[in-house]
């Protein structure tokens, strides 16, 4: 399974935490043109490269895998609460050992004028 769809079921089976996401708008690396949403945010989960490798008698021990959920909120969003949303996605996923490293903070796109924040997570993959 990969980073992204293992980070989307994580969220999938804890959405009452995070009441202003819905599963049919949580993608996995592309927000697909059925995707007609204006209202609602849009997440878009895509796999990062392997952070860090561990190894025990030249056997891998564990992986550092990562991904990064990039957040698109509609145009005239100001007044919902991104914040709070970010934060309830972050606890979820530390609920899960999945840990947030990074937060780029809002940014309003050019294209399509749409406001957006890119979280980047990791967590451990142990091996077999």
């Amino acid at each position: 399974m990969t980073p992204s769809n293992f980070v989307l079921n994580v969220l999938s089976e804890n959405l009452t935490e995070i009441p202003e996401i819905s599963v049919e708008h949580i993608h996995t690396f592309f927000i697909p043109e059925t995707e007609t949403a204006t209202d609602v945010p849009i997440l878009v989960i895509s796999d990062l490269p392997v952070i860090r490798e561990d190894y025990g008698n030249d056997n891998p021990v564990d992986t550092v895998k990562g991904v990064q959920i990039i957040i698109y909120y509609p145009q005239k969003y100001f007044d919902g609460d991104m914040e709070s949303i970010e934060s309830r996605i972050k606890s979820t996923l530390l609920k899960n050992r999945i840990r947030c490293f990074s937060d780029a903070g809002h940014v309003i796109t050019p294209d399509t004028q749409n406001i957006i924040n890119t979280l980047k997570f990791n967590y451990v993959k142990e091996a077999n």
